[in-house]
């Protein structure tokens, strides 16, 4: 009993570790290979707090690989912008002048409803209402309103 609690306590401590190294992102702000570390590191966490006899290097080393990739592929992307594209993707554009882009949803399997529903939560109620909307890589979406003429 004890053992697990020590080996738990190991594993906690590395994972905020990597977790930390990776940098300050909320949930909703991971990259698509950020969230893959982060539930890939996770997993790997657990496997020697449920088995015991494996050693406890099986999991850390593991951990410490992937957190070093994540790592490397961060300095990549940051001085590589062809490759950031291609990791990362790139912002798509989905209201344009006040009328959505059926192709850009489409392409991004993304719904009208979808679409509403993240404008709604940026306060906008009215595509008319919306000069540019544009989907982030990380998922989020930034509006542009129409200046009103007053």
């Amino acid at each position: 009993m004890i053992t697990t609690l020590i080996r738990a306590v190991i594993l906690y401590i590395l994972v905020i570790f990597s977790v930390r190294l990776m940098g300050k992102r909320q949930l909703g702000e991971l990259q698509p290979s950020e969230l893959v570390i982060t539930i890939l590191v996770s997993n790997i966490a657990t496997l020697p707090l449920e088995d015991t006899d494996i050693p406890l290097i099986t999991g850390i080393t593991p951990i410490l690989a992937l957190v070093c990739f994540e790592v490397l592929m961060s300095w990549v992307i940051l001085r590589f912008p062809a490759m950031r594209k291609i990791i990362s993707g790139k912002p798509k554009i989905v209201v344009r002048g006040g009328k959505p882009d059926d192709h850009a949803l489409r392409e991004l399997r993304l719904s009208m409803d979808d679409l509403k529903a993240a404008l709604r939560s940026k306060d906008v109620f009215d595509f008319a209402d919306v000069k540019y909307a544009i989907i982030e890589t990380n998922g989020s979406i930034s509006v542009l309103k129409e200046e009103e003429n007053s």
